[in-house]
């Protein structure tokens, strides 16, 4: 039978441009593949998919957003080397591909064991937060618990014993954030306090020393609570590069800088405390990942700087940076994640742009060929009336909820923000102001002293509102 190839072609593209019209909400990279969620609370991946990491049920790579099931009720994500992890708006917890270590947390390990399709790990509905790493997955509760499974060492209990299921860290009710790379974990306090444990290769927890492992969540950071973001990425051959942001808006690095990845103007081996990036206090956003290191400033404005051998700095160039260098002239920029060469990023009307590493078509345009610089994904995202308001999105998880939930809501500019719950009756049982920069925010409610029924969370500025509705169980 003869193929009407052109007829094939448009088709192709016609199904892509579908796939790829909605707007996005939230990005994730893997070492491999890519994990995204589009406003419609539809869960998406491309890329590798040897060890069925993007959960569409094989282990056939796609290089175009391929929707991962029908379900629309996606809230967040992350992705690791070839492990994957999500929660759902009802607060439950999914994980999927590689379970070598039992990292995925339903029970399971052993060597190619593996998950194709998202799997439901145990009943509990009330996780806000979790990310993953090589072997090893950690996540918060919405009453602020810390949570770790998979290989042992370095899980943060003061052992080596593996965990193949979820199992409370300490008895701490206060975390806020956690981030980890291959060997180093680094979190935060709701007291914008800074823990870290780990392997501290390279000084990567910025204690003073070179290695001197940590089992415990300790705090680190010179014992201050002025932090406000972290982010730390697996460099290849156990190293760490970490990176903060402190309440101020400063820029401070430590740990592995083998391709200038901290940014201090030179490829020095270790940093082995805080150290501050240039003078600027107008950072809002920070991710290193794979020895390339992104920075958002508030007016929305994109900088990088670290390795740059596949182009993954965006810059047009192969050439690594040891200072943060402007990626084009744009202030368009809200989120950036990068894992192993290839990078994702939302722009402010959350249009999808791609660049880097891509043998595995992890960069999602269709192609396997790397690129170096920002390469939008599908088509733009149009501005309506809604885009132009403050308040880009709005949602709270988890919703129903017995203790706490979090709403997570995106800004089109910094704007001091009232927070209100209200009862059904139309009571005010709750309220709180605060100053909220540009791009994702999250502020934790507690509903525990409530009584179950439904109540009404309600963001204000000054000329416009929000209200969603939440059921406390």
């Amino acid at each position: 039978m003869k193929t009407n190839k052109p007829f094939v072609l448009i088709v192709l593209l016609i199904l892509f441009q579908n796939a790829s019209a909605q707007c996005w909400k939230e990005i994730a990279a893997g070492a491999y593949h890519s994990i995204a969620i589009k406003s419609d609370g539809t869960l998406w991946a491309w890329g590798r998919n040897h060890y069925g990491q993007l959960g569409d049920g094989t282990t056939v790579n796609k290089n175009v957003p391929t929707q991962i099931g029908t379900d629309t009720d996606w809230a967040s994500i992350d992705a690791a080397s070839i492990t994957t992890v999500a929660i759902k708006t009802d607060g439950s917890l999914w994980a999927w591909g590689d379970n070598s270590h039992g990292q995925i947390g339903d029970g399971n390990h052993g060597p190619l064991v593996f998950n194709t399709i998202p799997t439901r790990i145990g009943t509990d509905t009330d996780w806000i937060k979790t990310v993953t790493s090589v072997y090893q997955t950690f996540a918060i509760k919405s009453n602020r618990t810390l949570w770790g499974w998979g290989q042992g060492e370095y899980l943060g209990n003061g052992d080596t014993i593996d965990h193949y299921t979820p199992f409370q860290i300490g008895t701490d009710l206060n975390w806020s954030e956690i981030v980890t790379s291959c060997c180093n974990r680094l979190a935060l306090k709701e007291d914008n306090t800074l823990w870290g444990w780990g392997q501290n290769d390279n000084g990567a927890l910025g204690t003073g020393v070179l290695t001197t492992p940590i089992t415990i969540p300790t705090q680190i950071g010179n014992g201050t609570n002025d932090w406000f973001k972290i982010s730390a990425g697996f460099n290849g051959n156990a190293s760490t590069t970490s990176m903060l942001l402190k309440t101020d808006g400063s820029l401070w690095g430590m740990g592995s800088n083998q391709f200038g990845s901290v940014g201090i103007g030179s490829i020095a081996s270790g940093i082995l405390i805080p150290t501050q990036i240039g003078n600027e206090t107008d950072w809002i956003y920070i991710k290193t990942g794979g020895g390339t290191t992104f920075g958002i400033k508030t007016n929305g404005e994109l900088f990088g700087w670290g390795g740059n051998f596949v182009g993954q700095l965006g810059d047009g160039t192969l050439e690594n940076k040891n200072v943060p260098v402007a990626i084009g002239s744009s202030t368009m920029w809200k989120k950036i994640v990068t894992n192993g060469g290839h990078v994702l990023a939302l722009s402010s009307d959350n249009t999808l742009y791609t660049w880097g590493w891509n043998p595995y078509g992890q960069l999602g345009d269709g192609t396997l060929i790397n690129k170096n610089v920002p390469t939008l994904l599908g088509n733009p995202c149009s501005l309506s009336t809604n885009d132009l308001k403050i308040f880009k999105s709005f949602q709270a998880y988890p919703n129903p909820t017995t203790n706490a939930t979090v709403v997570s809501y995106v800004l089109a500019e910094k704007s001091n923000i009232t927070f209100t719950l209200s009862n059904n009756l139309g009571q005010i049982v709750y309220q709180k102001n605060k100053t909220s920069n540009l791009g994702e925010n999250q502020e934790s409610i507690d509903l525990s002293s409530f009584s179950s029924g439904v109540y009404y969370i309600t963001l204000k500025t000054t000329n416009e509102q929000n209200t969603i509705k939440v059921i406390r169980n």
